[in-house]
């Protein structure tokens, strides 16, 4: 295959799945690993796409949302052992704020699947609250607002002005990307606000975010990473990035 059909196939197939590989690059392309990571850095060259450790994904620059239901599907063997490390902070009696998004609804899911007295869970999340709000040992607080149709969740001045009144003692908060220089960003402005509010109001606030969020860009940050209590993530962090990004001995492995 020459290499003007090679760089259209992962083109599409990045369109299609948003990430891939370069392990499946050389499986489906049937080229060498050297060939596709020259194929890689020309494309990132011409700002088709960014490499990522081991793989490449969209340049996700603009402001759109990338729809739940597509989100969902994407990396979900990673989400759930992502939630499975998560579970292990959370304990009976706690008041709990689960961030929008297909990985805290994978937390939400190990939830439901276990036995809690008197567990407390906050959300914006439509698909999270219904998930959960049949629970006997689980009572869930909805926030309100604008529910936004691509995602099921809840945006807007009202959502952050009733996080106010919540004494959180542990959130999950979810990340659109994280950027080189370890930013949390999302596509908009209400987003980085609502996100920078569930930080100030926790008591310990975790990221959970898969490695295909790291080295991405959006329009708002919202905080960088030393300003969250841990990370629970499959990003291999270098000792130079876990120093510079001010998370040494915050780093949880999933």
């Amino acid at each position: 295959m020459i290499s003007i059909s090679r760089r259209k196939y992962i083109l599409d197939y990045l369109y299609k799945n948003g990430t891939v590989t370069r392990s499946e690059l050389v499986k489906k392309l049937g080229v060498t690993a050297m060939t596709v990571g020259r194929d890689l850095k020309r494309m990132e060259e011409q700002g088709l796409l960014v490499r990522t450790h081991g793989g490449a994904v969209l340049p996700n620059y603009l402001v759109e949302e990338t729809l739940y239901d597509k989100k969902k599907t994407q990396n979900i063997d990673i989400k759930k052992r992502i939630a499975k490390a998560a579970l292990q902070y959370v304990h009976s009696g706690m008041t709990l704020l689960l961030d929008a998004g297909t990985t805290t609804f994978e937390i939400a899911d190990m939830l439901k699947k276990s036995d809690w007295d008197n567990l407390t869970v906050i959300t914006g999340d439509l698909q999270i609250g219904l998930h959960l709000y049949q629970h006997k040992g689980i009572q869930v607080f909805m926030l309100g607002g604008e529910v936004l149709t691509e995602t099921g969740a809840v945006s807007g001045s009202i959502a952050i002005q009733q996080l106010e009144r919540y004494a959180v003692d542990l959130s999950f908060v979810g990340t659109a990307a994280v950027t080189e220089e370890f930013y949390i960003v999302v596509p908009t402005e209400s987003k980085a606000v609502f996100k920078e509010k569930i930080i100030a109001v926790s008591e310990r606030a975790i990221l959970v975010a898969d490695q295909t969020k790291f080295h991405r860009k959006k329009m708002y940050k919202a905080a960088r990473l030393e300003d969250l209590d841990f990370i629970i993530t499959d990003y291999p962090f270098t000792a130079k990035e876990a120093a510079v990004s001010g998370l040494e001995g915050k780093i949880i492995k999933a």
